[in-house]
């Protein structure tokens, strides 16, 4: 018992944190609107009964056609007054939830970003938002919290409004003397024991309505899982030309087929079948509880009428209160189990929203750090990334200096990218530690470190915004400067081509007249955002490793040219491009095996970047002999 009761207390300090939610998503009216709409339906039917009964006596007692008139007029105009203004309600109440999505989705993304990046790119967080979106797609979650709860507040007023009409006839009592059968009807045993019975039934009713509604609600959340599946295919996957050319040369489309027949329809129709057992057996207790108490309550309601306790019109106000209280009920345990289990999907929201940085923010500024003198030095490094096992960076030692150009080259996956994370603070060591100017870097201020660097990466995104706010990263920018630094970047002439310049959008997603961009025009343009931050430190992560050498050679010569006298690091593992550089370093599985020139490094044959070199220019000489 004790257990049931620290349950039902989290579970209500759960559903209040997501009521709190509730008011950021859809806004602070939302949930008093949903409340009022819920409480004008749940009273409405009570109108109408009540009058209903009124009429049915006029009738048999023959009152006046206008009496009879006035009731009919007062349930017709009450109701009609009450839905036009449920509706009215209910129409603001729809553009606000119609807006949840959005203002769900922008939340989430903003907790995102306030995240140090290694706890935002780890799976297990990623998987939770994962999991707190397919849930939002699927109607889980808050929206459920705001629609439950004002159901089962709806139905509350409801159960209050069928006590107050139904408590008459449990002491009404016949004007005539009565003699056995009957005199037992009229009797306040009959009516206690009524009482009792109804009281256990409708127990009996609410729990296995909730157990029911609980467990199909479990059931339908076993397959909202596959849905991403599916997305994916349907929605990504085949709708894509690049896709679409792999599928039909592939014969991929049987395959795709037999997946989601597999992971998506086969469950599906596996969860319709448990759904209808939990409602063909356990929701069937519920319903025949009720039906029996609305029988026995019936008999009971007409014996009363029968003995003359009450006439005709009563009978219809007493049976029709009763049949909306025995629903109210119910509808109550059923919210109420609703409530209980989208509580787990709820609980991932609020862990989501309570996620908490990792990584220390130091104090110290970079004003005083001068950039012509500056000296990055990594101590020891050693990193494994987060919910892995394998260090990708071992014992690392090295030295960046100021106005150096540094080419860091390898095979994939030998670390070089995981140290400009490193270097940038988008991860901090497992061990070891990196300093600038002596200082460990996690005392600066992490927005005030990040201002040092202007990075390309390998994987770098552009913006479906226009071409001056990618550049600038921002909606105000010095045009002058974004045509400056486009100019560098080698894509002015084709920006001015462009019908809108400056303004003019990439991408189709957002502008219809969006243009597409070469891969080598996107990664101009990103070159050109690096630019316009002028930074006193620019890395260039890979990020032409889709280029053909000679073009990546080019972009690199360019980005070598308008650097200027900042400190340049350049990382590729096509060793040609990056032959201008004052000096190269050679990364293998995680550490630095080789450092020196160009020349240097080439003087040992039996060293990685002599073997690498030969073998791509081995490469460059058979395609150059075969054209």
């Amino acid at each position: 018992m004790k257990k049931f009761f620290t349950e039902l207390k989290e579970d209500f300090l759960v559903i209040i944190q997501g009521l709190k939610l509730v008011k950021i998503y859809l806004g602070k009216n939302y949930f008093l609107m949903n409340v009022i709409i819920k409480v004008l339906r749940a009273v409405s039917p009570y109108i109408t009964i009540y009058c209903t009964g009124l009429v049915i006596t006029s009738l048999t007692e023959k009152q006046s056609f206008e009496q009879i008139l006035k009731y009919v007029l007062i349930a017709t105009i009450s109701t009609l007054v009450i839905d036009v203004f449920i509706r009215t309600i209910n129409r603001k109440a729809l553009i606000m939830l119609n807006s949840c999505w959005e203002k769900h989705s922008a939340l989430l993304s903003r907790k995102a970003l306030e995240l140090d990046y290694a706890k935002a790119e780890s799976s297990s967080v990623q998987e939770l938002r994962g999991k707190i979106e397919e849930n939002a797609n699927n109607g889980n979650g808050l929206t459920w919290v705001a629609e439950c709860v004002a159901e089962i507040i709806g139905c509350v007023f409801s159960v209050i409004v069928a006590i107050f009409m139904i408590s008459g006839m449990v002491f009404s009592k016949s004007t005539s003397t009565l003699n056995g059968f009957m005199a037992f009807v009229d009797s306040p045993l009959l009516a206690a024991s009524l009482v009792v019975f109804s009281v256990v039934m409708i127990a009996i009713s609410v729990k296995y309505h909730g157990l029911s509604e609980k467990k199909q609600f479990n059931i339908f959340n076993r397959v909202v899982k596959f849905n991403p599946i599916l997305e994916y295919y349907n929605q990504k996957y085949l709708n894509e030309n690049e896709s679409g050319k792999d599928v039909r040369i592939f014969n991929e489309k049987n395959l795709i087929n037999e997946e989601i027949d597999e992971k998506i329809y086969q469950p599906t129709i596996k969860m319709r079948k448990d759904t209808f057992k939990v409602w063909s057996t356990i929701g069937q207790v519920s319903n025949v509880s009720a039906n029996l108490l609305g029988g026995l309550v019936y008999i009971f309601v007409g014996l009363k009428a029968l003995a003359g306790a009450f006439g005709a019109g009563k009978v219809v106000e007493y049976y029709g209160a009763i049949t909306k209280l025995i629903n109210a009920c119910t509808d109550i345990a059923g919210n109420a189990g609703y409530l209980r289990a989208n509580n787990a999907q709820l609980k991932q929201e609020l862990e989501y929203l309570r996620l908490v940085s990792d990584m220390e923010n130091g104090t110290k500024t970079v004003e005083d750090i001068d950039p012509a003198n500056a000296v990055f030095e990594f101590s020891d490094v050693t990193f494994v990334y987060p919910e892995t096992e394998t260090a990708v960076l071992k014992n690392l030692n090295l030295q960046i200096k100021s106005g150096e150009r540094l080419a860091v080259v390898g095979m994939n996956g030998s670390g070089k990218s995981t140290m400009i994370k490193l270097l940038c603070r988008l991860y901090d060591p497992t061990e070891g530690k990196i300093t600038l100017n002596g200082i460990d870097i996690k005392d600066f201020d992490y927005a005030e470190y990040l201002k040092l660097f202007a990075i390309v990466f390998q994987d770098f995104k552009l913006l479906a915004f226009p071409v001056g706010e990618n550049v600038a990263c921002s909606d105000e920018y010095d045009e002058e400067k974004v045509w400056k630094c486009l100019e560098m970047a080698g894509v002015k002439e084709r920006v001015e081509e462009f019908p809108k310049k400056l303004d003019q959008a990439i991408y189709k997603l957002y502008e219809k007249d969006g243009i597409d961009l070469s891969g080598g025009e996107e990664q101009k343009i990103a070159i050109a955002r690096a630019l316009y931050k002028d930074a006193p430190f620019v890395i260039l992560d890979e990020p032409t490793a889709a280029l053909d050498p000679i073009a990546e050679s080019e972009i690199y010569s360019r980005f070598n040219d308008i650097a200027g006298g900042k400190t340049a690091v350049y990382i590729s593992h096509r060793l040609s491009s990056c032959r201008f550089c004052s000096r190269i370093i050679v990364f293998d599985n995680g550490s630095i095996i080789q450092e020196g020139t160009h020349e240097e490094l080439l003087e040992n044959a039996d060293g990685k970047y002599s073997e690498l070199w030969n073998a791509q220019a081995q490469y460059y000489a058979e395609n150059k002999s075969g054209e």
